[in-house]
């Protein structure tokens, strides 16, 4: 990409914008909504100081760049301690049916029918058999602050998705991973955040993983998202609870963990792009920061690469004329510092 489309948006951060310092983060959407000091960025034409104060016996000190990111980088470790924590449902496996509603509503339900159930051990796939009980597992994708912290932003190729709702899914029994047995489906019903209604355009979206796939809280270089073989749109799921008229999506489907409802971001096959870059002092560096952009008024979350060479972020996936805020997340020692800087748009960069 050159010329225009590589227009580079310089972000200097020298004069800390935003700076939030915590000791321990229990749930950063509330940190999103509640503790995120804002400053307005007086000019993004003003080159950055060349100066740096080194800070006594700190982590801070630290300023070198990875070529190469290794998993125990606080960036790739920083998930385990921001996403929340699975709701588990018990289910009878000798049922006929049985419905399980995480977190005691009816906002998401998942029926499963008797014998569906398989473990794969050693390349052998056997049969679990329809007794005793089992654990269902769920992590709910309801926002956008959900995506950033579980490090599972909205991709697919080089195209930018808008997610509907999504969900992280494990059956356990005895300990073992279960799996969808060849041929048989499952039903998953899940309603929008705050009763929106469903997007009637959504399509099937699953995870692809490492092998062996790594536990939900853990990050996975490998990770994105992919459509399903059926492109189909997400049938919707009406009904009448206490005389109220609700829809959800309705899957229908025979794959577990990472599923999601979720569409490409623009209908045009080869909308022009330009490259964002994000530039921070020297010491927030490509092993303790996480750097996305958050499309203003849908649920679209990019995450920036690193430039080695350049000792910034970047991403070129986002449209001209798109809005959206630029939200990054370090951890450097033991403590956490996020950057919230609100009202960009691509066009204003654009030629």
């Amino acid at each position: 990409m050159t010329g225009s489309a590589m227009i580079r948006t310089r972000i200097y951060n020298n004069e800390i914008l935003i700076l939030v310092k915590m000791k321990v983060i229990y749930n950063i959407y509330a940190i999103f909504c509640g503790l995120i000091l804002i400053a307005s960025c007086s000019s993004c034409q003003k080159e950055a100081s060349d100066e740096f104060n080194s800070y006594y016996n700190n982590p801070l000190n630290d300023t070198v760049w990875a070529t190469n990111l290794k998993p125990t980088d606080a960036v790739n470790t920083m998930t385990t301690e921001l996403v929340n924590a699975l709701e588990t449902v018990k289910i009878d496996l000798a049922a006929n049916e049985v419905t399980c509603r995480p977190g005691g509503n009816d906002s998401l339900r998942i029926i499963f029918k008797k014998g569906i159930f398989t473990t794969l051990e050693n390349g052998v796939v056997t049969p679990v058999k329809p007794e005793g009980t089992a654990d269902v597992e769920v992590l709910r994708i309801r926002r956008s602050a959900d995506l950033i912290r579980c490090i599972r932003p909205c991709k697919i190729g080089n195209d930018l998705t808008i997610l509907g709702g999504g969900l992280f899914i494990r059956v356990t029994k005895d300990g073992k991973e279960l799996s969808i047995k060849s041929g048989a489906t499952y039903e998953i019903i899940l309603a929008e955040t705050d009763a929106n209604a469903p997007n009637t355009t959504m399509k099937r979206m699953f995870g692809t993983e490492s092998s062996p796939a790594p536990s939900y809280n853990v990050t996975d270089a490998n990770f994105s998202w992919r459509a399903d073989a059926d492109i189909s749109n997400i049938p919707i799921y009406t009904e009448t609870i206490n005389g109220i008229q609700r829809e959800s999506y309705h899957f229908i489907i025979n794959r577990l963990r990472w599923i999601s409802a979720a569409r490409i971001a623009t209908s045009n096959t080869n909308p022009t792009k330009s490259r964002v870059s994000v530039y921070f002092p020297p010491n927030f560096t490509n092993k303790t920061t996480n750097v996305y952009a958050v499309v203003t008024g849908q649920k679209t979350v990019a995450r920036f690469d690193f430039d080695y060479n350049s000792r910034s972020f970047l991403t070129d996936l986002i449209p001209n004329g798109t809005k959206f805020r630029i939200v990054s997340i370090s951890k450097i020692g033991n403590d956490f510092y996020i950057i919230w800087i609100s009202g960009w748009n691509t066009c204003l960069f654009c030629r």
